[in-house]
């Protein structure tokens, strides 16, 4: 299937205790986070999704694979930093492969490994939660600071996928949607 609808070549769900092998830049992972923050982020993705929320509102984090040692590039808190996925051993994550060539797995690594250090986009965050809050009534602007979705959406742009939302109005059930993971 080609990268720009949206194929994946599958996904792996590991619960907490579970671990995968064989991570590969530009694949994704989802993680439904823990705490009152993964919550709100859940309960955001209840008021955009509704129906399909039990299929695709369960994850609350998404991580970039940017290289093949399987480091995952994240968007927390704190910016934009590296981690391994052994991070996201006592969480539920799923690990989701995507149907990418080779180059665009590397446009879309080099593109988010870019951003390492940047400042996280708080502003972006609390205007992502006020619309979606009120039904998707206005976008989010794009201040080009990375949110934990929209940089991999950024980055998964440059190597030929396409989105329904602007990166910036996107979170982590869209990317569930758009890649058909399903619980």
């Amino acid at each position: 299937m080609p990268a720009d609808a949206g194929g994946i070549e599958g996904y792996v769900r590991c619960p907490p205790g579970e671990i995968v092998t064989g991570l590969r830049r530009g694949d994704l992972v989802l993680i439904r986070g823990p705490g009152w923050l993964g919550r709100a982020i859940r309960l955001g993705a209840w008021r955009r999704f509704r129906e399909d929320f039990p299929r695709y509102g369960y994850w609350s984090h998404a991580a970039l694979v940017v290289n093949d040692a399987g480091h995952l590039l994240e968007v927390h808190a704190r910016g934009v930093a590296l981690c391994g996925i052994e991070k996201y051993r006592a969480n539920d994550f799923c690990y989701v492969r995507l149907g990418l060539s080779e180059t665009a797995r590397h446009e879309a690594a080099r593109y988010a490994s870019a951003h390492l250090g940047q400042r996280y986009d708080l502003w972006g965050f609390v205007l992502l939660g006020l619309s979606v809050t009120f039904g998707d009534l206005f976008r989010v602007p794009d201040t080009g600071k990375p949110g934990c979705v929209s940089l991999i959406a950024r980055a998964l742009e440059r190597a030929g996928l396409k989105f329904d939302r602007a990166p910036p109005d996107l979170m982590p059930a869209d990317l569930a949607k758009k890649f058909g993971v399903r619980l």
